[in-house]
């Protein structure tokens, strides 16, 4: 959870207009989200809970957005860049572990990394590292756009559900729904094992079968790669 609201307004950082600091209103205005939820935060009511007005942030971040993005990009900060000298697999693992922290730590903050391709520096920073463990999983560059977006979509979903309580054990309630439901064929003989469901387990399997399967494509991509018919190199003409 954020820290409390008096103590990042202590905290000396640079100063911009009207005497505000840029770090303490970034705090604070993470503090106030994760209170309120993403869902629910605005830029006055983020102003009433630091003690400013709405204009002052817009001076700092430039609009609602601009506030959005910073706040997210500063828990990007909190991920640490993985050692390129590490197998790919280990680095993504690492990161995607990270983010789970991330969620877990701020709940009703970490949607914001859903909403913007995005949110600045820290975030393009890990981004890039993702891009280099693809392609050191052997994936063609023409493809590594498109699976880092599928990849982060999965893991940032996998996470926000966890926050939700998606992954977990389901209520009593969810389990008599399960129970009384006609017609369901499947789910009820599954009903012992959903009791056991492990958020830990849930969110380890996932990320083995993302990274399986990209270990997969890689290796079709290299097969394909190598069965193209080799160019025969033309003769020269004899004049």
């Amino acid at each position: 959870m954020a820290r409390g609201l008096s103590t990042v307004l202590k905290k000396k950082q640079p100063r911009g207009q009207r005497g505000l600091e840029d770090g303490a209103l970034l705090e604070a205005a993470l503090g106030e989200m994760e209170r309120s939820g993403v869902e629910n935060f605005s830029l006055r009511a983020a102003a009433r809970a630091i003690g400013c007005d709405a204009a002052a942030l817009i001076y700092h971040f430039g609009s609602r957005e601009g506030l959005e993005r910073a706040v997210a990009d500063r828990l990007h900060a909190t991920i640490a860049k993985p050692d390129r000298s590490l197998p790919w697999r280990e680095r993504l693992l690492g990161m995607a572990r990270q983010y789970r922290g991330v969620a877990q730590t701020y709940p009703r903050t970490f949607p914001l990394l859903m909403r913007y391709w995005t949110t600045g520096p820290q975030d393009l920073v890990l981004c890039d590292e993702t891009f280099a463990a693809l392609s050191d999983a052997g994936l063609p560059e023409s493809l590594l756009p498109e699976v880092e977006c599928g990849f982060y979509a999965a893991l940032l979903g996998l996470c926000a559900g966890e926050a939700g309580g998606l992954t977990g054990r389901p209520n009593t309630q969810a389990l008599k729904d399960i129970q009384s439901t006609h017609g369901l064929r499947t789910m009820p003989r599954l009903l012992p094992a959903i009791r056991r469901l492990n958020p830990d387990q849930v969110f380890e399997t996932h990320m083995s079968i993302l990274l399986d399967g990209i270990a997969v494509l890689a290796r079709k991509s290299r097969v394909r790669v190598g069965s193209l018919p080799k160019a025969t190199p033309r003769s020269r003409r004899k004049v």
